[in-house]
């Protein structure tokens, strides 16, 4: 399976079933796990991923998976990866929000090359393949938006909530402090998978986190760049998947958002 419109078909078929799983659990009792300071699991999140690990295992068992919540196994030798977080906003869905997400790339040396972004409460599907377009439910993507401060509506990330967020969190008020002025709205969804797919869309201008794993980007990686969006670390380099920081936008904005965070 060589043609990356094979693996994103692949991708589809893993979402759809994740998302059938999710559908299938609502409305039970959730139990939760603790990971660490302010942060959880929810067993569906845990079924999920299982149900897509042992799908992807089947139809390509040579790729290894890297899961928010199993870690990585399967092929070290690979130079392909999937990429899975189950619930993109677990505190949203625990919560009752429809702000989540099913989120899964398959990347090549870093590189997300295949993305599959599935909102399951609102049945949207954003997807992209190198080379081929991003789509919204098989509608083509692609990003405009501002290229001025004043016109942005900009998505930031969640506030670190353990002890050694304290720095991070200092930086984004400062930040926060001086880009508020400036920006047209900030806005806070508690996704970073749809944060990117929006940017995409066009119903947010740009997507800043200072802090990101890369379960929680590496679909939305690909949607937003196939969708045209220049997407970096706050360095300006590249987004791969080695990166920490994430800024997505169309290039002018691009270059006065770093203008201010520099």
């Amino acid at each position: 399976m060589s043609d990356l419109l094979d693996f994103l078909g692949t991708a589809e078929q893993a979402v759809a079933t994740a998302s059938e799983v999710i559908r299938t659990g609502l409305g039970r009792e959730r139990s939760i796990s603790g990971k660490g300071d302010r942060d959880f699991a929810t067993d569906l999140d845990y079924a999920v991923e299982d149900a897509v690990r042992a799908f992807l295992a089947d139809e390509t068992p040579d790729i290894p998976l890297l899961g928010e919540e199993r870690g990585r196994t399967g092929n070290t030798e690979s130079h392909y990866e999937w990429v899975l977080d189950p619930i993109d906003g677990t505190v949203n869905f625990a919560h009752g929000s429809p702000l989540y997400a099913v989120s899964l790339a398959l990347t090549h040396n870093g590189i997300s090359v295949v993305g599959v972004v599935e909102a399951p409460a609102s049945e949207e599907r954003f997807t992209a393949a190198l080379g081929h377009g991003a789509a919204l439910n098989k509608h083509p993507l692609a990003v405009h938006g501002p290229a001025s401060l004043s016109d942005a509506v900009v998505a930031f990330g969640d506030f670190g909530v353990r002890p050694e967020s304290e720095r991070r969190n200092a930086q984004r008020l400062e930040l926060f402090r001086r880009l508020v002025p400036k920006i047209q709205r900030v806005r806070m969804l508690g996704t970073a998978a749809l944060d990117m797919c929006w940017t995409a869309a066009g119903r947010v201008d740009a997507t800043y986190h200072s802090f990101i794993n890369p379960w929680d980007v590496a679909a939305g990686v690909v949607i937003a760049r196939e969708a045209g969006a220049l997407v970096t670390d706050l360095d300006g380099v590249d987004y791969d998947t080695s990166a920490t920081s994430i800024l997505a936008c169309n290039p002018d904005l691009h270059r006065a958002l770093m203008a201010e965070i520099a």
